[in-house]
């Protein structure tokens, strides 16, 4: 399909359609979900690879007690800030604060948890005991790149100040830092043995941040995959 013809699309979906990537509508958004041989790109995830999760579903949740209102919606809060945690259908819930959340949707076309999560904050702000907070719209203001492979660390490592290599950053251990001279947050979610960490960062310089990303994995033989690479990556 042609990401043209949908009216939301990523901030580097140029970048993708220029390497010939094939999209898909996910989530509303033209979505690159296959570049070239299928093998090749599973293969590639596993050295060093990027992703574009930006169509994907997520949102922000602020505000007083905000972890004790996600655990009312039946999901599995964090106890500490800066740590992630994964729910049973595959969405993440990370707290980036006492008092804020960030939940990233899985790889389905409508996540239940965000959308879910949403109509219950709505509805609830006209509730006797509404949540004492606000939404964060983090779908239209953050792009969201996926990096993965044993080049991982080495890679970021030109491009941020905290190293996440295993030994020194955790599974689900999120840094709110710089990468690229820009506010980003990475969260580090491994795909069984495959080191792999979630970049967001605001959407204005996503251009900016793939090429840097691009440049700082050139060394490595860093690959663009699409979302196929990763769900097969997933069930292997």
């Amino acid at each position: 399909m042609d990401p043209q013809s949908l009216k939301f699309r990523s901030p580097v979906y140029r970048y993708l359609r220029d390497i010939e990537a094939e999209f898909a509508e996910v989530n509303g958004y033209a979505v690159a979900t296959s570049i070239g041989d299928a093998g090749a790109q599973v293969a590639a995830a596993r050295n060093l690879a990027m992703c574009d999760l930006s169509g994907l579903a997520r949102v922000g949740v602020k505000g007083t007690g905000i972890g004790r209102w996600l655990s009312a919606q039946d999901l599995t809060v964090p106890t500490e800030p800066n740590r992630a945690l994964r729910q049973d259908n595959g969405s993440l819930i990370a707290m980036l604060a006492d008092n804020e959340a960030l939940v990233l949707g899985n790889f389905e076309q409508r996540n239940r948890n965000v959308e879910e999560l949403i109509a219950a904050f709505v509805s609830g702000r006209e509730s006797a005991d509404p949540p004492a907070g606000l939404l964060v719209p983090r779908q239209h203001s953050q792009a969201w790149f996926r990096l993965t492979g044993h080049d991982m660390a080495a890679t970021l490592a030109k491009v941020c100040a905290v190293d996440l290599r295993a030994a020194f950053f955790d599974n689900l251990q999120i840094a709110q830092t710089s990468v690229a001279r820009l506010n980003a947050i990475v969260i580090r979610d491994d795909l069984a043995d495959v080191p792999a960490v979630h970049v967001l960062a605001d959407s204005a310089s996503a251009e900016y941040l793939w090429e840097c990303l691009l440049d700082a994995g050139a060394e490595h033989d860093m690959r663009i995959i699409g979302l196929h690479a990763l769900q097969e990556l997933i069930r292997s």
